[in-house]
């Protein structure tokens, strides 16, 4: 699934967020971060079940994408069809790929 050793959840991601907010001087409290993370959460949902493209600028983009059913065979010899289906296709960007690939050797 990933390759990720670790990952940020949602209380941890509103309280650095309440942290950086609050040493830039920004008057809010967690609750209106969560707030906020919730309907960006609910409004990217809305925007892929539409099949719109949500672009994040620095991030990527989560792009919505179709197939038609497909044939397959397995190593053993037993085919089937995959059906027709949507999935959601994560596209990096140029900034956000250069900064994963920094001091990589």
């Amino acid at each position: 699934m990933s390759n990720a050793i670790e990952s940020v959840n949602q209380k941890e991601s509103i309280d650095a967020i309440y942290v950086s907010l609050k040493n830039d001087g920004h008057d809010v409290t967690k609750a209106d971060i969560d707030r906020v993370l919730d309907k960006s959460r609910d409004l990217a949902i809305n925007a892929l079940v539409r099949g719109l493209d949500i672009k994040v600028r620095g991030l990527g983009t989560l792009a919505v994408r179709t197939h038609e059913a497909r044939a397959y065979k397995l190593p053993n010899g037993k085919t089937g069809t995959a059906p027709a289906g949507v999935h959601v296709l994560f596209v990096e960007s140029d900034s956000l790929l250069e900064a994963m690939n920094t001091d990589v050797a």
